[in-house]
């Protein structure tokens, strides 16, 4: 979990809505669930109910750069088409 610094930015280089910045922002103050990049150090996934944000955390300032979105499928989703085959 990590959380952003009060006073701390969020950039927005690849210009997504100003909702996803907002609800990003959300997320970071509530402490929502997230995961380190084991690749890369400062780099983050963050959690939302429907959706998973990449983001980079600056060591030295606390800004966070939103590099990444997606929307992830739901538990119930995955486990209705175990029963498929293709």
């Amino acid at each position: 979990m990590i959380r952003i610094k009060e006073g701390a930015g969020i950039e927005n280089p690849r210009k997504y809505g100003l909702s996803d910045v907002e609800h990003l922002r959300q997320l970071l103050a509530t402490g929502s669930p997230s995961r380190r990049d084991p690749q890369r150090e400062n780099f983050y996934d963050v959690e939302g109910d429907c959706e998973t944000y990449y983001i980079h955390v600056s060591p030295i300032s606390g800004n966070v750069v939103m590099l990444a979105k997606w929307l992830r499928q739901s538990q119930d989703c995955c486990l209705s088409s175990e029963h498929l085959v293709a």
